[in-house]
């Protein structure tokens, strides 16, 4: 058995300060915690939207939501809106919130199977009608609200709340020295420092790591994003309590509306399009809101380590691996790394013959899981332009996909609403994607016609509940006002 004296952290970006801060807010009496950043730190901060997992995350750590919602200019997400995903027209909706119906807790978007000619899928998703009317569902922010957050205050906030009590080195790391997969010690600029356990957060440079991958390219197709910040003109209207990623010509557009300001970036693959004429693109679609001096190009290669924990060395965050921004996946995988290391190495102690491959192989399976999910959202597409080209001559179909269209197009199998234990994303996630990208017929759910009476009453009653919330729904600016105080700068 090993025992974790001394953690040390290579990194202080987003990684590796919510490394830093959760392990000596959590285990800060039983083990020192190190953490090495640059002297001038180089912050990527593509990603600025949560997932459902941040607030609780969060509480785990000892911060509650009055402590950080005002400091890193949060605003709530419901849940994600694709415009222009599959065709130019089509519109779909990710929520946050899935609802089941009856005793028998018949999947919502089974009985709307039913219901197709009726509803537009979108009306009946829980939370969907009041955000798009800029408003929050009250009784639904503990459960099913997320978060839109603005990453570099993150960094800001842990920092400030931990540094003062762990051992802060503002030094560049001059030579890593190991022993097979080991690391003996880490060469500073003015000194050097040994640990027990080693956290690589250097994100894509992956210093303590190393550099043996394994490539997405086959099954992604971004590797690229051009990001910025843009200035409010309505933030009554633009400051909306969901992300927003539409797609377009080269690519897709994220646009995540924080309190200050709307984080926003374009992603593309740059061995199919030029930086420059995306650049020129994304100008012109934000109306010259932006300029091309003010944004960052971000590039990077789709792929992931081969072993997430090697030796003494724990790679977490970009250093472990980055698929892309969509979906919200980079910052929850980051905090995924930080959980599943904690029940390895629980009470600070671990067995290096067993737990370092426990904990590949559970972050193999939210990588993969994490690809296949975002993979599925390229499928049918009909837009036009050399990356739709290129979308459509590389894609393929996974076993995953398969699996979940073969659920859908069985009318007498009751689809698997939920299994996220090695996945952020469980069944409904992938149905009510699906139901709204595909363009083939939608067959109606049959398998609860005649033994479950209680269904299409309870659906009814479901319906007027869902239209009664949005009448109730408060506007985020007044209820973010009543609860956190006046601060609403827009800059």
């Amino acid at each position: 058995m090993n025992r974790v004296k001394k953690l040390v952290i290579v990194g202080g970006g987003t990684a590796g300060w919510i490394a830093a801060s959760w392990f000596h807010r959590r285990w800060g009496s039983m083990m020192d915690v190190t953490i090495i950043d640059k002297s001038k730190p180089e912050r990527v901060g593509v990603g600025e939207a949560t997932l459902l997992s941040f607030p609780a995350v969060m509480q785990n750590m000892g911060y509650t939501v009055e402590d950080w919602f005002n400091t890193i200019d949060a605003t709530f997400k419901a849940g994600i809106l694709f415009p222009g995903w599959g065709s130019e027209e089509n519109v779909v909706w990710h929520p946050f919130g899935f609802a089941s119906v009856g005793e028998e807790k018949i999947p919502l978007y089974d009985i709307w199977t039913n219901y197709q000619n009726k509803y537009d899928i979108k009306d009946i998703s829980p939370l969907y009608l009041s955000c798009t009317k800029n408003c929050i569902e009250v009784d639904c922010v503990k459960d099913t609200y997320a978060y839109q957050i603005d990453c570099g205050k993150l960094v800001q906030f842990l920092q400030n709340r931990v540094s003062p009590s762990i051992e802060y080195i503002k030094s560049d790391v001059k030579q890593v020295v190991k022993n097979g997969d080991d690391i003996e010690k880490l060469i500073l600029e003015d000194g050097e420092v040994t640990g027990d356990l080693y956290l690589d957060c250097t994100g894509w440079k992956q210093l303590l790591i190393g550099d043996d991958n394994v490539d997405y390219s086959d099954r992604l197709f971004i590797d690229s994003a051009l990001a910025g910040r843009v200035k409010y003109i309505d933030p009554d209207k633009e400051q909306h309590p969901y992300t927003d990623c539409e797609a377009l010509e080269h690519g897709w557009r994220w646009r995540i509306p924080t309190r200050s300001r709307i984080g926003t970036g374009y992603c593309f693959n740059r061995h199919v399009t030029d930086p420059d004429e995306v650049a020129d693109a994304f100008v012109k679609h934000w109306d010259n809101r932006i300029s091309k001096d003010e944004l960052k190009l971000l590039d990077w290669k789709p792929q992931r380590v081969k072993k997430f924990w090697k030796g003494n060395v724990v790679s977490i965050g970009l250093s472990a691996g980055f698929i892309e921004p969509l979906e919200s996946t980079g910052l929850a995988l980051m905090i995924r790394g930080c959980e599943y290391l904690e029940e390895c190495m629980y009470g600070c102690v671990y067995n290096p013959s067993y737990e370092p491959e426990v904990y590949n192989i559970r972050m193999l399976a939210n990588y993969e899981s994490a690809v296949d999910y975002i993979n599925m959202h390229y499928a049918y597409t009909k837009r036009k332009g050399k990356f739709w080209d290129y979308v459509r001559a590389n894609w393929k179909k996974s076993g995953m996909q398969q699996y979940m269209e073969d659920q859908i197009n069985d009318p007498d199998f009751q689809t698997i609403q939920s299994d996220r234990t090695s996945s952020f994303f469980g069944g409904s996630n992938w149905h009510v994607w699906l139901l709204q990208l595909r363009d083939q017929s939608i067959p109606q759910k049959t398998y609860w016609h005649k033994t479950k009476q209680d269904v299409v009453p309870r659906f009814n009653r479901y319906m007027e509940t869902l239209n009664k919330n949005v009448l109730e729904s408060t506007k985020q600016k007044v209820l973010i006002n009543a609860w956190y105080g006046q601060k609403n700068s827009m800059v």
